[in-house]
C-alpha cells in the first residue's frame, strides 16, 4: 500500500514539474516562433508543431501577443498539421488564424500550401462584436388629426411644411451567425416641422415646431454577400422614444405642449396621438468592412402606433368652446392633434472589437 501512494505521489510531481517546464518556455513568444519556423523550413513539421502546441493550447499566453503575432503562430500551425496529415487540426488552426487576421485571405504568402489556401477562403471570419456612431438626418411625417382655434378660420384651414431634423446614436452590434446581428443603440432625435392656420380674415400665422428625443432602438439585422466587404442588408425592429422637450400634462386630455408663434403673439397648443413607448422600425443599408474597423450607410422608418385613448379624449370636443376653462391651456389661441413618422438617413464608424468564424 505504502509503494502505491509513493508511486502515486512521484507521478503528480512528474506532472507538476512538466507542467512548470511547459510554461517556462513561454517565457520567449518570438524565440520559440522562429525556432518552429526552422523546423518547418528543415521539413520537421512535427517538431515545429510540438514547439507552438504550448502556444496554440494556453489562450491566456495568448492575449499577451500582438494580433500579428497570434496570427503567424496559428498559420504555422496550420501549415505544419498539413504536412503531418493532421487536416481537423489544421482547419482549426486556420479559424483561430482569421480571427486575428480576417483580410489574410488577400494577403497571401507566396509559400503557402494549395490545402492551406483553401481552407482559408472556407473561414469566412466577420466582426462578432463592435461598437460605433451614426450620425444623419430626420425627414418627418406629421398628420394632423384634428384642430381647433379660439377665432373664426375658413374652414379646416391648415398647413404642414416639413423640416429636415438630426440624428445623432451610439451602439453596440452582436452577430448572432454568418448574416444575422443585432443591435442596441441609444441617441437623440431632433423632429423639425412648421404648422400653419389662417383665419377668417386670411391672415397666417406659423408655428415653428421643434422636438427633440431621446430613442433607444434594437434591430435585427440581415446581412447578404457574408463573404464581400461590402456587405448590403436589411433590419427590421422595435424602439422606444422618450421627449425631451418639456411639456404639460392635463388628467382628461393627457400631454402637451406650448409653441409661441414665430409671425404673431399667438400659442399653439400641440397634443401627440402615437405610443411613445414602442414603435416599429424598418429599413435597409449597407456595410463596408476595413481590416479592424466599418463604415455603414444606413436608412431606417420610424413608424409608432396610433393612441385611441389620446384621440378619444377629444371626442366630445367639438370647437375650441367645450375646452374646459380651469384646462390650463385654455387661454392658448389654437390646439392641434398630431401623429409622427420620420425616416432616419444615416452614415457611421464602427469599430470591430472582435472576430469569430461561422
Amino acid at each position: 500500500m505504502k509503494r502505491i501512494k509513493y508511486i502515486f505521489a512521484l507521478c503528480l510531481l512528474l506532472i507538476f514539474f512538466t507542467s512548470l517546464n511547459i510554461y517556462a518556455q513561454l517565457t520567449d513568444p518570438d524565440t520559440d516562433y522562429d525556432k518552429a519556423l526552422q523546423l518547418y523550413n528543415y521539413g520537421m513539421a512535427d517538431s515545429s508543431l510540438n514547439v507552438l502546441k504550448p502556444y496554440l493550447e494556453n489562450k491566456k499566453e495568448l492575449n499577451k501577443l500582438s494580433n500579428e503575432r497570434c496570427a503567424g503562430i496559428f498559420r504555422l500551425a496550420a501549415l505544419s498539421a498539413i504536412m503531418t496529415g493532421k487536416n481537423t487540426e489544421a482547419e482549426g488552426y486556420v479559424r483561430q488564424l482569421v480571427t486575428y487576421k480576417p483580410d489574410y485571405r488577400r494577403n497571401f504568402r507566396e509559400n503557402d500550401l494549395t490545402e492551406f489556401r483553401l481552407m482559408v477562403d472556407r473561414s469566412i471570419a466577420r466582426p462578432s462584436i463592435r461598437i460605433g456612431v451614426m450620425g444623419g438626418i430626420n425627414v418627418p411625417f406629421v398628420n394632423v388629426e384634428k384642430k381647433y382655434s379660439d377665432y373664426l378660420t375658413p374652414g379646416e384651414a391648415y398647413s404642414i411644411e416639413k423640416n429636415t431634423g438630426y440624428q445623432f446614436d451610439i451602439f453596440g452590434e452582436k452577430a448572432l451567425s454568418k448574416r444575422t446581428s443585432i443591435e442596441v443603440a441609444a441617441g437623440i432625435t431632433q423632429i423639425l416641422f412648421k404648422y400653419f392656420t389662417k383665419d377668417e380674415g386670411l391672415a397666417q400665422y406659423q408655428y415653428n415646431e421643434n422636438i427633440t428625443y431621446l430613442e433607444i432602438p434594437v434591430v435585427i439585422r440581415y446581412s447578404f454577400l457574408p463573404d464581400k466587404p461590402c456587405k448590403p442588408y436589411i433590419q427590421l425592429g422595435l424602439f422606444s422614444r422618450f421627449s425631451l422637450y418639456p411639456r404639460e400634462e392635463s388628467d382628461d386630455f393627457g400631454k402637451y405642449w406650448f409653441t409661441q408663434s414665430s409671425n404673431s403673439d399667438k400659442i399653439l397648443t400641440t397634443f401627440e396621438t402615437d405610443i411613445e413607448k414602442i414603435g416599429i422600425v424598418a429599413g435597409a443599408g449597407a456595410t463596408y468592412d476595413f481590416a479592424n474597423f466599418s463604415l455603414r450607410f444606413d436608412i431606417r422608418y420610424n413608424y409608432n402606433f396610433k393612441s385611441s385613448s389620446e384621440v378619444s379624449a377629444f371626442d366630445n370636443i367639438n370647437s375650441y368652446d367645450y375646452i374646459p376653462s380651469d384646462e390650463k391651456f385654455h387661454y392658448t389661441d389654437d390646439i392641434n392633434l398630431i401623429n409622427l413618422k420620420n425616416i432616419q438617413i444615416s452614415a457611421g464608424f464602427l469599430y470591430n472589437l472582435k472576430y469569430k468564424v461561422f
